[in-house]
């Protein structure tokens, strides 16, 4: 019987969020929170990696851990509370401790108990913050965390970075902002953690009357934390600026730069112009993309159109019928399934039956569409925009009428705009910079980018740029040239276009460099 292969299931440790936390990172935790007095809790003690270290230092030390085996390995060092923290919260004095060290459970919203669930939100609700099915549970644990220390007083955490850039987190980091007066995030170029790509910061705040300043001080890995210094220069936070803690990353001064660009209205929004919307979601993609060879083998290819299924096929400016034709011939997924409701044809109907038989049907976006084997939202963008990016970001122009999967995103413009000429201007140190602040990166190092982020992105208008020079950036990408591809961008456009001095465009690019390097670098080890 013919298969399809679909995704592998979460493992039980992931869907536990049973990460525990290393002794240098613990150490380096427990001594930096105890400065600011001897009343610390860990809130999440686990088996007590972190409460041992605090109790090396302290004989006034309280864990809390809802698992009761692990709190009991944990008694051997301090006394602790086998309870949920957001019912053992009920009971304790809110800003009554020095501080708070710990390692918050990292638990995705459809795997968290109901029971345990839904105290921890309430207490986001108390807060005035807004919880949503995306809600992790590390998220209530920084609330909790907060609530607990009085003022002056230091809260230690180990924390996943998506802190720093996913959308739930947004109001989380408003709230911190308003809450501390300080706040050094510590990064590190190596995985913390064997094993798992989680990239995590070591939030380390002093509460107080905020908007808190920010610093960052960037590592090799956790074992240079017996020698870090966290006396560097720190970048003014702005409340409520909308904008993800990533540029942190960056100097103050570069900081600033790039928030007058933003203001600045030089630039505009590539949401003002298109429409960017998320590739095909197929259920299975085994069972609706094809290469050209298997399209001929099954009998399926008047039933296909063209399709786009990896980053790597959009090389340049433009992807056309040569860039297609190379692709059918290098034996790429270049066909989507595109079958009608009641078909006819016997080859349509044994690849639906292999399908049905395989148990395609019974995967959920299967399972809700009617008939299961229609392929959804099927339409042809003007451009396809990169969602996962490594090297660079690439907007390219759709001359091909292919559509794509859920790995490419699709583009549609809103007006009577030149699409070659949007995707030209798109190709500039700015713009690039911005990426990297608003995607969101993994410990892999790949660089995400949602279509609501995407819209966000400040991009120079598209009358900057003419034909010539689409022409020429195109070949220069294809030849893998990018940097060059910017330069002619960056002069034509924003330096001689918009009026930037040069020295704002090399910045710019310096910053863009900065951050893809921090990226890269993680996910090359």
């Amino acid at each position: 019987m013919k298969t399809f292969a679909g995704k592998a299931a979460a493992s039980a440790d992931k869907a536990r969020g049973g990460y525990y936390t290393p002794a240098p990172v613990a150490r380096f935790l427990a001594d930096w929170v105890r400065r600011a007095g001897p009343r610390i809790v860990e809130p999440s003690c686990g088996d007590g990696r972190i409460l041992r270290e605090l109790a090396a230092l302290s004989s006034q030390i309280r864990g809390v851990e809802l698992a009761a085996r692990e709190a009991d390995i944990a008694r051997q060092f301090a006394p602790v509370d086998a309870e949920n923290l957001f019912t053992w919260l009920g009971r304790t004095e809110a800003a009554c401790w020095d501080g708070v060290a710990g390692n918050p459970p990292y638990i995705r919203f459809g795997n968290w108990a109901a029971e345990q669930r839904e105290p921890a939100l309430e207490l986001m609700r108390r807060a005035g913050l807004r919880p949503s099915k995306l809600t992790n549970a590390w998220v209530p644990f920084v609330v909790a965390s907060t609530m607990l220390v009085r003022d002056g007083g230091r809260v230690g955490l180990v924390l996943p970075a998506e802190l720093l850039q996913v959308g739930y987190a947004a109001q989380l980091r408003d709230y911190l902002l308003a809450r501390f007066r300080e706040i050094t995030l510590v990064t590190f170029e190596r995985l913390v953690f064997d094993g798992i790509l989680q990239e995590v910061v070591l939030f380390c705040g002093v509460v107080g009357a905020g908007p808190a300043r920010i610093r960052t001080v960037h590592l090799t890995d956790a074992g240079a934390l017996a020698a870090a210094d966290l006396d560097v220069e720190s970048a003014p936070a702005l409340l409520h600026e909308n904008e993800k803690w990533t540029k942190y990353f960056l100097d103050p001064s570069s900081i600033e730069l790039l928030r007058g660009l933003k203001a600045s209205g030089a630039l505009t929004r590539l949401g003002a112009i298109a429409d960017v919307d998320v590739g095909i979601v197929t259920g299975r993609n085994s069972f609706f993309t094809f290469t050209d060879a298997q399209a001929r083998e099954l009998g399926l290819r008047q039933h296909c159109v063209p399709l786009v299924s990896r980053s790597n096929q959009l090389c340049g400016l433009i992807y056309d019928i040569d860039c297609r034709t190379s692709d059918l011939a290098a034996g790429q997924r270049t066909w989507l399934l595109d079958a009608p409701p009641e078909p006819t044809d016997p080859a349509l109907l044994a690849h639906i039956d292999a399908g049905a038989a395989a148990g395609v049907h019974r995967g959920y976006k299967c399972s809700i569409r009617k008939p299961w084997w229609s392929t959804p939202s099927l339409w042809i963008p003007n451009l396809f925009l990169l969602r996962q990016i490594h090297l660079a970001p690439r907007l390219t122009v759709n001359a091909a009428a292919a559509t794509s999967t859920d790995t490419v995103h699709r583009v549609r413009l809103r007006h009577d705009i030149d699409p070659s000429a949007l995707a030209a201007v798109f190709h500039n140190s700015a713009t690039f910079a911005f990426t990297e602040i608003m995607g969101r990166s993994y410990g892999g190092g790949i660089l995400e980018l949602e279509p609501r982020e995407a819209e966000q992105l400040p991009i120079p208008p598209p009358r900057h740029a003419g034909a010539e020079l689409a022409c020429n950036v195109d070949l220069l990408l294809k030849a893998n040239e990018i940097e060059k591809a910017l330069d002619l961008v960056d002069r034509q456009v924003l330096i001689e276009g918009l009026g930037f001095s040069p020295d704002v465009v090399a910045q710019c690019r310096a910053a863009w460099v900065t951050l893809r390097g921090r990226r890269t670098r993680r996910g090359s080890r």
